[in-house]
């Protein structure tokens, strides 16, 4: 019987990935449960905690730039394609940790659109999900929220997400700390009389509103902050409640 659970940590650049998966990690090791830590970045340099998995192992993406002569981005793009060839690898860690451990975080490369764009990314993470309970943790930066229109675009790519890879999705707004005003904006709602546009710009806004509402389950959204440790524990309060059968996120 298999009972570990899969987290991916996914978020756009800099929403704090490798963070959240080392101040969980602790924060569940702390909770007497046992964590497998894998790391899909090849472009990170120092990571806060010790992987059992870690691409860098086979390859980063300095060495790709080198060996293939090639620009960055292109090296990136690269270091997500490779994952395939280390599949045989990552299904032996999962054989091996799926009925001792208690949970694998797989911290995702920093790139969002390498995540959920490249087939082999996805083939990847399907490697898990099929083999484990699996979730994400959809991470959106406190720092970059600055109306409730914001939270409705960044919602939109929560519900991509879950349509792209097909496992349910928490969504957590991380670095609380550099956006005091984040609780107001998502106490917001949007007006269609109050959105200072015109014309179909203003009836774009409001329908993509309203088509978040009708669709995406209606969910708590935790907030998070890897400094203090605030929203740990909703965090995974939540992660229990979608791997619960008489859970939900309400």
């Amino acid at each position: 019987m298999t009972w570990v659970k899969t987290v991916f940590i996914v978020g756009p650049a800099g929403s704090g990935k490798t963070t959240l998966t080392s101040t969980l990690g602790r924060y569940l090791e702390e909770q007497n449960f046992k964590v497998c830590y894998v790391n899909l970045d090849a472009a990170v340099e120092d990571i806060p905690y010790e992987p059992d998995f870690d691409i860098r192992t086979y390859y980063t993406v300095s060495k790709i730039m080198k060996e293939e002569k090639i620009g960055p981005n292109l090296a990136l793009i690269r270091s997500v394609e490779l994952l395939l060839k280390y599949e045989n690898d990552i299904k032996n860690l999962i054989e091996y940790v799926k009925e001792d451990y208690d949970y694998i975080l797989v911290d995702t490369p920093g790139q969002l659109e390498l995540t959920i764009f490249h087939e082999a990314c996805i083939k990847i993470m399907k490697l898990f999900s099929e083999r484990t309970r699996s979730c994400i943790v959809f991470l959106i930066p406190a720092d970059i929220i600055r109306s409730v229109r914001d939270i409705a675009f960044l919602k939109l790519m929560a519900l991509a997400i879950r349509y792209r890879i097909d496992v349910p999705v928490i969504t957590a707004i991380s670095k609380i700390d550099l956006n005091p005003n984040v609780e107001n904006i998502l106490n917001e709602g949007i007006d269609v009389k109050d959105v200072e546009l015109a014309g179909t710009e203003r009836d774009l806004v409001y329908e993509l509103w309203n088509t978040i509402k009708k669709i995406e389950k209606k969910q708590r959204i935790v907030k998070i902050c890897s400094i203090t440790g605030e929203g740990l524990e909703d965090l995974h309060t939540l992660i229990y409640e979608v791997f619960c059968t008489c859970g939900d996120l309400t």
